[in-house]
């Protein structure tokens, strides 16, 4: 059978699913499209998107992110730690989660399900204020997007937790992802499981996995010959082109002999260290940095896409005696050690108890920095692995002493390779059910949405959030 002629745009689908086209070539009477950017730098953006995928990380912290800044200038604020990444950040502001007043439950059972976009299943599970409810009644994001690109890797997705087994064991208020209505995923709480599930056979060569390498290099290869017949055919402008579109291909390469991990580069055997009390309040940052450091190690060796942290568990009866607080009174920096959920319920007025939640909103945003910190460190191409990556931080509720799921903040960071337009504060005062960001979610991975959740709280895309 004869080939193909090359056309304006000739695709080549290969083993894997791997797509690779021609850049487009004035020589060969094709017309690059009028965009600001040089043919070079447009070359190499479509390089890096080839070459790294896109990844998917949920953050949730307890009990709400209120008293976010005015703008995007974070000093004095809870986002002060998020400085040095205000340009890969988007905040937004005023987003409804009013389908998560449904009943049954309370607000902080209904509001774990934010993920899902839908309201609780009839259940038994008590509540912090004795309403019953069941598990979610739907598939979470996490999940919908693990199906489009998760299925390439060792682990679909993954789910960390940090101390957030709580009231006795897994229950509504311990779980944000779901596989489908009463499909609760648990989280994985001790980072010593986690290891030994993620990176246990790191480097291994599983039964088959050569057969793939052998049969993918073999497409590579072909696509290599036909681009090379291309080359006497070309103008200058357009070798160069041709030549920086063949490195991008041979990056892809490299990609795939690493279908099961294999440690060098980037891709690094975590250290658990020396066992911890899992359990105890004061080894809290230490757990969320050993899961925050393998949640990053399963993306750099490509051992998984899509991957959760859940800080704590809603509700979230927890101390915080690492953390200080000067209440003013002449003592000093005292440790936090009341019930962060009761210092919640406290009005306004309480100066003391907004302060110490303060510093505790502020070492969560730490937290996160840390993660972001660690993703940019990972060079793809001309970017990082965050710049390749959407990471969403949310939560149940709003505000503690309101319980509120109205004007519910979330911070979107990394940008899904160029998806989104970065760096700004939205507020959409309210107005704009928070499916609709789930929608774009499901998007800036790939996968083609209009509605995701209720249909009956969700009208389409935020298309705000592209600029």
């Amino acid at each position: 059978m004869s080939r193909p002629p090359f056309s304006r745009r000739n695709f080549l689908l290969g083993a894997g699913g791997i797509s690779l086209g021609l850049p487009l070539f004035s020589s060969l009477g094709c017309t690059t499209p009028s965009v600001s950017s040089t043919p070079g730098e447009r070359v190499s953006a479509a390089a890096s998107r080839l070459a790294f995928p896109k990844r998917f990380i949920v953050v949730y912290t307890p009990n709400g992110n209120y008293n976010l800044p005015a703008s995007m200038d974070f000093a004095g604020s809870q986002l002060a730690p998020l400085t040095p990444f205000k340009d890969k950040l988007l905040v937004l502001k005023g987003l409804d989660l009013s389908v998560h007043n449904l009943a049954p439950g309370e607000p902080h059972q209904q509001g774990m399900a934010f993920l899902t976009g839908r309201g609780l299943n009839v259940g038994n599970q008590v509540g912090g204020d004795g309403s019953l409810a069941g598990w979610a009644s739907g598939i979470s994001v996490d999940q919908e997007i693990a199906k489009a690109i998760g299925g390439s890797t060792p682990h679909k997705s993954l789910h960390f937790g940090v101390q957030s087994t709580a009231y006795g064991g897994t229950e509504v208020r311990t779980v944000m992802s779901y596989a489908g209505s009463d499909q609760p995923i648990a989280n994985e709480t001790s980072p010593y499981s986690m290891f030994n599930l993620v990176f246990s056979k790191l480097g291994q060569d599983p039964t088959g996995i050569e057969k793939i390498r052998k049969r993918r290099h073999s497409v590579l290869d072909a696509v290599d010959g036909r681009f090379q017949k291309l080359n006497p055919r070309l103008s200058a402008d357009d070798r160069k082109k041709l030549e920086e579109h063949l490195a991008s291909v041979r990056d892809v390469e490299k990609r795939l002999d690493n279908p099961g991990g294999v440690v060098g580069g980037y891709c690094q055997l975590p250290d658990p260290g020396a066992a911890i009390d899992l359990n105890d309040p004061m080894n809290f940052g230490t757990i969320g940095k050993l899961q925050m450091d393998m949640l990053v190690m399963s993306l750099a060796c490509d051992l998984t896409r899509v991957a959760t942290l859940q800080w704590s568990a809603s509700t979230n009866n927890k101390p915080y005696p690492f953390l200080n607080y000067d209440e003013g009174l002449g003592q000093g920096p005292q440790p936090i050690v009341g019930d962060e959920h009761v210092m919640g319920h406290q009005p306004d007025t309480d100066a003391a108890a907004w302060g110490k939640l303060g510093v505790i909103r502020t070492w969560y945003m730490e937290q996160l920095a840390y993660l972001l910190g660690r993703l940019d460190a990972i060079k793809e191409g001309e970017g990082t692995m965050l710049d390749n990556t959407v990471v969403l931080l949310g939560s149940e509720i709003t505000r503690g002493n309101t319980h509120s799921h109205a004007d519910a903040p979330f911070l979107v960071a990394g940008g899904a390779s160029g998806y989104f337009k970065m760096g700004r504060m939205i507020d959409f005062t309210g107005e704009v059910p928070h499916n609709n960001l789930l929608v774009s979610l499901l998007n800036s991975m790939g996968v083609k949405a209009t509605t995701f959740g209720d249909p009956a709280y969700c009208t389409g895309p935020l298309h705000e959030l592209n600029g």
